[in-house]
C-alpha cells in the first residue's frame, strides 16, 4: 500500500487556498462562486483531517481479524468488575437466615489450675 507525504499534502492545499484569496482580492472572482469554493475547501480540510491525522487500530470490530488474534486493550479503566446480576453487597446480608446453636457444658476440672470442680 502506497504511502501519502501528509505535509505535501497540507502544503498544496494551503497554496491553492492563498491563490484563491489572491484572486479574491483581484476581483476576479464572484461572490457567489467565492462561497462555493470556500465550502470545498472546508470540505477539503475535513476530509485531510479525516483520513490524514486519524489512525485505527484494527481490531475484530472493525475488520475480519478474530478477538482470538487481537491483542486486548490496555486503554479501558482499571476497574476490576464482575458483570453479576444484581445489586453489589459489601458485607453481610440482612434477609439471611443464620441457624445458631448454643451448647452448655459443665466444668469438671479447671484447665489452668487443675482442680476438681463439683456440679453447679
Amino acid at each position: 500500500m502506497g504511502t501519502v507525504n501528509k505535509i505535501r499534502v497540507r502544503e498544496e492545499v494551503d497554496l491553492l487556498k492563498q491563490e484563491f484569496e489572491q484572486l479574491c482580492s483581484d476581483g476576479k472572482v464572484s461572490s457567489e462562486i467565492r462561497v462555493l469554493v470556500n465550502s470545498l475547501l472546508v470540505v477539503v480540510e475535513l476530509i485531510l483531517s479525516i483520513f490524514l491525522e486519524k489512525t485505527t487500530r484494527k481490531g475484530n470490530r472493525n475488520s475480519s481479524i478474530p478477538s482470538s488474534q487481537t491483542e486486548k486493550d490496555e486503554t479501558a479503566t482499571k476497574h476490576c468488575t464482575t458483570a453479576g446480576k444484581g445489586k453489589q453487597v459489601n458485607g453481610r446480608v440482612g434477609n439471611t437466615r443464620v441457624k445458631e446453636s448454643v451448647t452448655t457444658a459443665q466444668v469438671e476440672v479447671c484447665d489452668i489450675c487443675g482442680m476438681v470442680h463439683g456440679t453447679m
